[in-house]
């Protein structure tokens, strides 16, 4: 049976009416199927779990890359469950990623298919990615950004225009199996993906989300008045490109910081950690999906 989680209103204002418009066509296809609506992110949490008690194992959650991010954290152990995404918006990092349809109808179409893909994922620490992870003048803008009231295309270009330039980078060691060393350097942009956009930021077009692996790239602080235009090749993955950017293709690595404090985009929402752990999870979640 397809358990539908949908957004809550509040995150996401799209996801009821794509709800209404699904059951109206899983009504009329005879498929069976539950919905639970979510106050709050939380209730995703207690929806999932109460789910998952009672042997549920098939999903569609209906909502952004913020409630999918929510709804993978839920599970448990994702090689247990098959998930189907019908994205609200066509800003949807992940969605539009793997190139799944932004209509409702033909969303749930496909998701019917039962056509499974398996797709990689990071474990950063405790925590499930399908992202990327971002570190450095982009995450501190973005913080800058948020705080705004008005949040818009103009308020966007203000905040880098006044923050890019003056970040001063942050001291980072970096450690993988391969030979165990720490490496370390000040570091004005760092970024690990999955996936190749990042809140709609065409970060890594190598990415690939079926390879076991994670492209790891940074630069070390550039000169100040080289850091705005260095940031502005994020807008369309261009840094890997540049002769500045260090790069690797992983499946795991730890970053610290001399002073255990490392604040990161994940997924879309800055956390801070004392160091961060990041494997790469290959094949380790079963999508009703076509990806081309």
């Amino acid at each position: 049976m397809l358990n539908l989680i949908v957004a809550p209103y509040d995150i996401n204002s799209n996801a009821e009416n794509y709800t209404k418009r699904i059951v109206k066509y899983l009504k009329q296809e005879k498929v069976e199927y539950s919905v639970y609506f979510s106050p709050t992110l939380n209730d995703i949490d207690k929806n999932v779990e109460e789910l998952q008690s009672i042997g549920e194992t098939e999903f569609v959650v209906i909502g952004d890359d913020l409630v999918l991010s929510q709804f993978i954290n839920a599970v448990k152990d994702l090689s247990k469950i098959k998930l189907g995404v019908v994205p609200t918006s066509k800003h949807d990092d992940f969605a539009s990623t793997i190139g799944l349809s932004h209509k409702p109808i033909q969303a749930i179409k496909d998701i019917l298919t039962r056509h499974i893909e398996t797709v990689d994922y990071l474990k950063v620490n405790n925590q499930k990615v399908l992202g990327s992870i971002v570190i450095g003048a982009s995450t501190e803008i973005f913080e800058v950004y948020n705080g705004y009231k008005l949040k818009n295309i103009l308020t966007k270009k203000v905040a880098t225009m006044r923050y890019a330039n003056k970040f001063e980078g942050i001291e980072l060691g970096f450690q993988t199996s391969k030979n165990g060393k720490v490496k370390t350097a000040q570091v004005y942009e760092l970024c690990i993906a999955n996936i190749g956009l990042s809140k709609g930021r065409k970060i890594n077009p190598l990415s690939n989300v079926k390879d076991g692996l994670f492209n790891f790239n940074y630069v070390i602080l550039p000169e100040k008045e080289k850091r705005r235009k260095y940031l502005s090749l994020f807008k369309k993955g261009n840094q890997i490109y540049d002769e500045n950017t260090k790069q690797q293709w992983l499946s795991e690595i730890k970053i610290t910081n001399p002073d255990k404090r490392i604040k990161a985009l994940v997924d879309g929402k800055i956390l801070n950690y004392e160091e961060i752990n990041i494997n790469a999870i290959e094949k380790g979640l079963k999508l009703y999906a076509t990806i081309k």
